[in-house]
C-alpha cells in the first residue's frame, strides 16, 4: 500500500497536523499556551513559532514549510494581530495553502469582533493605516493582506469575548474537534492507498471492536507487503476509542535494547516521560500492575523475537478490558509461540493486477491508469513486481517524468538481472540517483534510519552538501518518509542499502561498517583500508576489546566514527585525520594522538569524548581549526581546559556539563560563533571567563551548581543571550548590573543561590525578559523598576523570606504565574507593590506556607486567575469575592487548619482540595450558582465531616444539576464524573446494590443506556484505587499532602457521557446486548496495592426519570423504578444489600410509569 500521488504525503503524512497563526504579546503566554499544550496531550502535532521576530525581518523559510506541510490552521485574530507584517504575511500564505493545497483554516476572534476582522475596522484599520503609511510595504502586498484577513474572517470560527470565562471549554471544543476530523481525514486517507480499504475492515473485522475481552492481533506477511502501512492506518483510526496508545516502531527495536523498549511503552501508555526503571523485572510488574485496568491500544511493530513478545504484552490478562495488541511479523511461528488465537492473525495480502496497475500508474504517470504508449510496458513492470507494494512504489516513483525511451532502457537493465528479487526492483531506483543521494541513502540505511529529522540534517550536513536538497530527492523517490520530523525507510529499502555495502566480501574493504563482528574483527586485525568512510558501533551492554593500537592506521578515508558501550585493552596511537564526525563515548587516551605524532585535524567539525575517564585536560583544538561542537560531559577526570578552545573561531556549542574536577577555564573567551556554553554541575569551578567583545552569537549559558561568587560584567557582550540559568550555586552573592542590560534575554533562573540578597536596580532594562525565578534566594527587595517588564508572564518568589517590594509605578501586565515568598504580607506585595491591575492575565498563584491570617476580598479583581494555591496557611474563611474569579478551575486549600466553612465558588471550578482541614465543618449550599455543575471534592481527614450529611447532600444536588444541565450543555463541556471524598465509614442506605466483590456485571434495558449515570459510593483505608466501567478507568490517588488515618467514603457519580458515543452503540449494538434487548455495564474497583483491599462499596443506577422532578428526601427511597439485574463477580463473599444472603444474582424490576420519548 502506499501514497496515490506525491502531492498526497503516504503515510506517514504530514509533519504537522495544525499550524497555530497568532501575535505573541497578546496570546503566546495565554490562550495559544494553553491551546498549543491542549493540541500536545491530545497527541496533536502543532506548529508554533515560539521565536520573537526580529524587527523588519520577512516570514521564515522554516514556518513557509511548517504552513504548507499542516493538515489544518488555527488563526487567533487579536487585537494586535495585523499590527505584525509578520503575521499576515503568514495569514496570506495560509490563504494560498487553502486555496492550492486544500489547508483547511479555522478561525478563533479572541477579545475582537468578528466583523472588525472582516471589514478592517477598529484596531485593524489603525493597523493597517499604519502600513499604508510605511513606504517600504509594496501596496499589494498590504492588499493581499486585507483580502486574505476578509477570506479568513469570513470562515465559521469560534468568538471568545473579554472576561468571558469559557476560554478552557473553548480550547477543549477547539481541540476536540480538529481530534475529530484527524481522525476522518484518516479515514478519507485510505482512498488514497490503493488497496486499503478492503484490507482495513478485513483487520477490523479481526480486531471485534465490539467485544469488551482483550485481543492480540497478528499481522503477518513478507516483507514489502505493507503490514506497518496498514497497522498505522487502522491505529490511528481507532485510537480515539482507548485510554492510551503506544505505536512501537520496528527500527526501535533494532535501536534501543529490550529494557528501553519497555521504559518507552510504560512513558507513553502512562503518560510519564520522566520515569525510569532500571529493574527488569520491576519493569515487568508495573506494566502488569498499572495497565490491567487501562483499555490501550498497542502495536508492536516488526517483531522478530518471542522475548520481544513476552517482556511487553506476555499475556492478556496485563491489559485492561477492551484492550487490543497488534503484532506484525514476517515470522508466522512467533505469533504461534506467543498463542495468538488462529482466528486473531491477519494474513497480509498482495495487490491484485486490477490494484497493482493503479498503483504502479499514480507513482509513474500520476494517473490511474497508464496511456496506450505506455500500456505494454506498464504491464510488464507490474507483472514483475508480483504485486509487492513496496516495489510498485518505488519503481514507479523512479520511472515519474521519464520518456519512453528510458523506460524500455530500465525494462531492459531489469530483465539483464536475470533472477527476479525484490532487491533487483528497489536497485533500479537507488541506480537512478546521482554520487551525493546515493551516499545520503547508504548513511541513512547503515546509520540514521527513524531518527530525528534535524539531527539527520545536521550530521549529513557535516559530511557532504545539500543534505535537505538529497532527502527531498529521496522522498519524491518513496526511498524514505517522514512521521513526526522522524526520517522512516522501509526496512526492505534498509536492507537493500545494507546489502549494497555488503556486496563486498572483505569487511575492510566495505565503505561503511555497523555490526559489531566485522567491526571488532577489522580493528583486532588491522585489516582496514582507505575504503572505509563511516564506522557506527552502538552496544547496548559494555564489552571489553583486544583492538589493535594500530587499528585506524590505514582508514586514510575515515569521515565518521561513532563508537558507544567498548573498553579497549590496549590505548590507540592515533586516529584518521580525515575525520569530520568523532563520537566516542568513554574515549579510552588521554589524547587524540600519541605525543611523537602531530597531526592536524583539519576536517573534525563534531566532536564528542562524554565519559572518557581518561581524558584529564580538554584537547588543544588548534589543530582542530573547523570544530563546530566539542562535547565533554561526565569527564570526571577532566581538570583543566587548554587556552585554544577560549580563542577558536568556528566553534558553536561547548559542553562541560558534570565535568565535577574542573577547576581551570580560560581567562578570557573569545569564541566569536558560540552559540551554547553549558558548565552545569562543574562544581569546583569558581570564576567564569571574561566575554570577548565579539561573542554577539551566544543564546544559552548554563552555569547550575558551580561553584562561582559573581559573573563577569563582560557579561553584556553577549547581547543576543535568551536563557541564562545560574540555579543553585550556592556562593553566588552578586550579580553585575551589566546582566540586565541584555535586551533579548527572555528567562533568567536564580533559584536555590542562598546567598543572593539582591538584584540590580536596573533589572527593569530587560526589556524581552519573560521568566524570573528567584526560588530560595535571600533577596530582601525587588527593584522598583520590575514593573517596566512588560513580557514578563512567570515570578517565582517562593522561600524568599522577608521579602518586600516597594510600590511600583508601572503593572506588571502580561504576568500570569506567580509564586510568592514567606513574608508578613504577602497579599500586600501582591495587590500594592507588584500593582496587579484589575484585568492582569495571572492565571497561576501560589501562595503556600505563607502564615497567611485572611485572605482580602482584593483577590476577586484577578479574573484571569486559573490555579489558586493557599495550603498551609491560618485563615479561617475565604472572602466572598472568591465567587468573581470566573475562570478559575483548581483551588488548593490543603492543611488550612483554621478553615471552617467555604464560600460560595465560582462559576467553572472543576477541583477543591481541602486535605487537613480539621477545623472545617460544613459545606455551603449549593456550592455553585445552580446554573454551573459542582466541582470535585477532596476533604481527607476533614474529621468534622465524618459521615456529614452536607457532603451526601452536595453529592445528591450535584447529580440533579448534571442530569438537569446535560441537554443544554455541548459534550466538551460535559464532566465524565466528579467525586467528594470525606471521613466515614458508613455507604448510604439508598445505594440500592451493596457488598458487591470486586467486580460486578449489570444489565439493563439497552435503550436506557444514553440516560443512565452510575452513583458508586467505596469505604477504603486507602485513596489509591482505580473504578473501571466497561474498560474506561477512574484513578483516584492521594498524593502525599497528608497522611489518611481513617476510613474515608469516595461518592462518584459516573455520568452518561463517560461512556462516549461510541461505547454506548456498542452496549446497545455489540455482544454485550442480548435477544431480550438488554445491555452491559462491568464495574471493577481494584486498589493500588495488593496488600490493601477495599473494605465495601455499592452502587445506584441513576435514571434520567427518576430525578428530575423529586424532592431530596424522596430521592433516598425512589432511585430504582426500573429493571436492572446485576451479576457479582466469582471472588464475592459478603453479606447482601441488607444482610440477605449472597446470592449471585438479584434483580428489581418494574418498568410502570417509564415514558423515555
Amino acid at each position: 500500500m502506499a501514497s496515490t500521488s506525491s502531492e498526497t504525503p503516504s503515510l506517514p503524512g504530514w509533519d504537522y497536523d495544525v499550524f497555530l497563526s497568532f501575535r505573541g504579546e497578546d496570546t503566546r503566554h495565554s490562550f495559544t499556551d494553553h491551546l498549543y499544550e491542549a493540541f500536545r496531550l491530545k497527541g496533536i502535532e502543532a506548529f508554533r513559532d515560539d521565536e520573537r521576530l526580529p524587527l523588519g525581518q520577512e516570514i521564515a523559510s522554516e514556518l513557509i514549510q511548517a504552513i504548507e506541510n499542516s493538515q489544518y490552521a488555527i488563526v487567533v485574530f487579536s487585537e494586535k494581530y495585523a499590527d505584525s507584517r509578520w503575521c499576515l504575511d503568514e495569514l496570506a500564505k495560509i490563504v494560498e495553502c487553502k486555496k492550492n493545497k486544500g489547508l483547511k483554516v479555522v478561525p478563533v476572534f479572541y477579545h475582537v469582533d468578528p466583523s472588525d476582522v472582516r471589514k478592517q475596522t477598529g484596531p485593524f484599520e489603525e493597523a493597517f493605516d499604519e502600513h499604508q503609511r510605511n513606504d517600504r510595504i509594496d501596496r499589494e502586498k498590504i492588499q493581499k493582506w486585507k483580502d486574505a484577513m476578509r477570506e479568513v474572517g469570513n470562515l465559521s470560527g469560534r468568538h471568545l469575548l473579554p472576561h468571558q470565562g469559557f476560554e478552557a471549554k473553548c480550547i477543549k471544543v477547539i481541540v476536540n474537534e480538529i481530534s475529530n476530523k484527524l481522525r476522518n481525514t484518516v479515514s478519507e486517507d485510505t482512498v488514497g492507498l490503493v488497496g486499503t480499504k478492503t484490507r482495513v475492515e478485513k483487520l477490523k473485522s479481526h480486531l471485534a471492536m465490539e467485544s469488551n475481552d482483550v485481543r492480540f492481533i497478528g499481522i503477518w506477511g513478507t516483507g514489502g507487503m505493507g503490514k506497518t502501512t496498514l497497522a498505522r492506518v487502522v491505529y490511528d483510526m481507532i485510537s480515539n476509542k482507548f485510554q492510551a496508545c503506544c505505536f512501537i516502531a520496528g527500527a526501535k527495536f533494532e535501536k534501543y535494547g529490550l529494557d528501553e523498549i519497555q521504559q518507552i511503552l510504560l512513558r507513553e501508555l502512562l503518560n510519564d516521560r520522566d520515569l525510569k526503571i532500571h529493574d527488569d523485572h520491576e519493569r515487568v510488574r508495573m506494566i502488569k500492575s498499572r495497565l490491567r485496568n487501562k483499555k490501550i491500544l498497542l502495536v508492536l511493530d516488526d517483531v522478530t523475537e518471542l522475548d520481544q513478545l513476552k517482556k511487553l504484552a506476555g499475556e492478556k490478562c496485563w491489559f485492561g478490558s477492551g484492550s487490543r495488541v497488534m503484532i506484525t511479523t514476517r515470522d508466522k511461528h512467533l505469533l504461534d509461540l506467543h498463542e495468538v488465537n488462529k482466528n486473531e492473525i491477519y494474513e497480509a495480502e498482495v495487490l491484485n493486477h486490477e490494484e497493482a496497475l493503479q498503483l504502479f500508474s499514480l507513482k509513474a504517470l500520476k494517473m490511474d491508469h497508464p496511456p496506450e504508449d505506455y500500456g505494454k510496458l506498464s504491464q510488464a513492470f507490474v507483472d514483475y513486481c508480483k504485486g509487492l507494494p513496496l516495489a510498485l512504489e518505488v519503481l514507479g516513483s523512479s520511472l515519474y517524468y521519464r520518456s519512453i525511451g528510458e523506460w524500455t532502457s530500465k525494462w531492459e537493465n531489469l530483465t539483464e538481472l536475470g533472477e527476479r528479487t525484490i532487491f533487483n526492483v528497489l536497485q533500479i531506483s537507488f541506480d537512478g540517483l546521482d554520487h551525493t543521494e546515493k551516499e545520503i541513502f547508504l548513511h541513512i540505511a547503515c546509520f540514521f534510519n527513524h531518527m530525528n529529522q534535524d539531527d539527520v540534517i545536521k550530521f549529513l550536513g557535516y559530511l557532504g552538501p545539500c543534505p535537505r536538497f538529497g532527502l527531498a530527492v529521496l522522498r519524491d523517490k518513496s526511498l524514505i518518509k517522514l512521521h513526526e520530523n522522524q526520517l522512516w525507510m522501509h526496512d526492505l529499502l534498509q536492507d537493500m542499502g545494507r546489502h549494497i555495502v555488503c556486496d563486498c566480501q572483505d569487511p575492510g574493504k566495505r565503505s561503511r561498517l555497523w555490526v559489531f563482528k566485522d567491526i571488532d574483527n577489522v580493528l583486532t586485525e588491522n585489516t582496514g583500508t582507505e575504503k572505509i568512510k563511516c564506522i557506527v558501533l552502538e552496544m547496548h551492554e559494555p564489552k571489553n576489546v583486544d583492538w589493535s593500537p594500530e587499528a585506524f592506521s590505514k582508514m586514510r578515508n575515515l569521515q565518521l566514527l561513532k563508537i558507544c558501550g567498548v573498553q579497549l585493552m590496549r590505548d590507540l596511537k592515533h586516529l584518521p585525520t580525515s575525520l569530520i564526525i568523532l563520537d566516542w563515548r568513554g574515549y579510552p587516551s588521554k589524547s587524540l594522538t600519541s605525543s611523537s605524532q602531530s597531526k592536524s585535524f583539519e576536517n573534525l567539525k563534531f566532536m564528542n569524548l562524554s565519559e572518557s575517564l581518561k581524558l584529564i585536560e580538554a584537547p588543544d583544538i588548534i589543530e582542530v581549526p573547523n570544530l563546530e561542537s566539542l562535547v565533554l560531559k561526565s569527564c570526571i577526570n577532566l581538570c583543566r581546559i587548554d587556552p585554544s578552545i577560549g580563542i577558536h573561531k568556528r566553534l558553536t556549542i561547548l559542553d562541560l556539563q558534570r565535568c565535577e574536577n574542573l577547576t581551570s577555564l580560560p581567562s578570557k573567551f573569545e569564541i566569536e560563533c558560540l552559540t551554547k556554553l553549558n558548565l552545569n554541575e562543574c562544581s569546583k569551578i569558581t570564576e567564569i571567563p571574561e566575554f570577548g567583545r565579539n561573542m554577539k552569537s551566544v543564546r544559552i549559558i548554563y552555569l547550575g551548581s558551580t561553584a562561582i561568587k559573581t559573573l563577569p560584567t563582560s557579561i553584556e557582550h553577549l547581547t543576543n543571550l535568551v536563557e541564562l540559568n545560574v540555579n543553585s550555586c550556592k556562593n553566588l552573592v552578586h550579580l553585575p548590573d551589566t546582566i540586565f542590560n541584555l535586551k533579548l534575554v527572555r528567562e533568567i533562573c536564580l533559584q536555590y543561590c542562598p546567598k543572593l540578597d539582591r538584584l540590580p536596580e536596573n533589572l527593569g532594562n530587560a526589556e524581552s525578559l519573560e521568566k524570573l525565578d528567584l526560588w530560595e534566594t535571600a533577596i530582601r527587595e525587588v527593584p522598583s523598576s520590575i514593573g517596566l517588564l512588560k513580557h514578563l508572564h512567570s515570578l517565582t518568589l517562593t522561600e524568599c523570606k522577608g521579602l518586600s517590594m516597594p510600590t511600583s509605578p508601572h503593572p506588571i501586565d502580561l504576568l500570569f504565574s506567580l509564586s510568592m515568598p514567606i513574608s508578613p504580607h504577602p497579599i500586600d506585595l501582591l495587590f500594592s507593590s507588584l500593582s496587579l491591575a484589575p484585568a492582569s492575565p495571572l492565571t497561576h498563584l501560589l501562595l503556600g506556607d505563607c502564615n497567611l491570617k485572611a485572605i482580602p476580598n482584593d483577590i476577586g479583581s484577578l479574573v484571569s486567575l486559573e490555579w489558586l494555591v493557599l495550603d498551609g496557611n491560618d485563615f479561617d474563611c475565604l472572602p466572598e469575592s472568591i465567587i468573581h474569579l470566573s475562570k478559575l478551575k483548581w483551588m488548593h486549600l490543603n492543611n488550612c487548619t483554621s478553615l471552617r466553612s467555604l464560600p460560595k465558588l465560582p462559576l467553572n471550578i472543576e477541583l477543591v482540595e481541602a486535605k487537613g482541614c480539621i477545623s472545617l465543618e460544613m459545606l455551603p449550599d449549593p456550592l455553585k450558582p445552580s446554573d454551573s455543575l459542582e466541582p470535585s471534592l477532596d476533604l481527607e481527614n476533614c474529621f468534622k465531616l465524618v459521615d456529614n450529611q452536607s457532603c451526601r447532600d452536595w453529592f445528591i444536588s450535584g447529580i440533579k444539576k448534571s442530569l438537569k444541565l446535560s441537554p443544554s450543555l455541548p459534550l466538551s463541556v460535559l464532566k465524565e464524573s466528579y467525586n467528594i471524598v470525606f471521613p466515614g465509614s458508613e455507604i448510604p442506605e439508598w445505594f440500592s446494590h451493596q457488598n458487591m466483590g470486586k467486580e460486578v456485571k449489570i444489565k439493563l434495558p439497552s435503550y436506557l443506556c444514553k440516560n443512565v449515570g452510575i452513583a458508586i459510593c467505596v469505604v477504603c483505608p486507602t485513596l489509591d484505587y482505580s473504578l473501571t466501567a466497561n474498560g474506561k478507568e477512574i484513578s483516584f490517588e492521594s498524593g502525599t499532602v497528608v497522611q489518611v488515618s481513617a476510613d474515608h467514603l469516595r461518592l462518584v457519580y459516573v455520568t452518561p457521557q463517560f461512556l462516549d458515543e461510541e461505547s454506548n452503540k456498542l452496549l446497545r449494538e455489540g455482544e454485550s446486548g442480548d435477544v431480550n434487548g438488554f445491555s452491559q455495564i462491568i464495574i471493577k474497583i481494584e486498589t493500588h496495592y495488593s496488600s490493601v483491599k477495599v473494605k465495601k462499596w455499592g452502587f445506584h443506577m441513576i435514571y434520567k426519570k427518576d430525578i428530575e422532578d423529586l424532592d431530596m428526601d424522596v430521592l433516598h427511597h425512589n432511585f430504582d423504578s426500573l429493571s436492572v439485574e446485576v451479576e457479582r463477580s466469582s471472588d464475592y463473599n459478603m453479606a447482601g444489600p441488607s444482610g440477605e444472603g449472597s446470592s449471585d444474582c438479584e434483580e428489581s424490576s418494574g418498568y410502570e410509569g417509564c415514558d423515555w420519548q
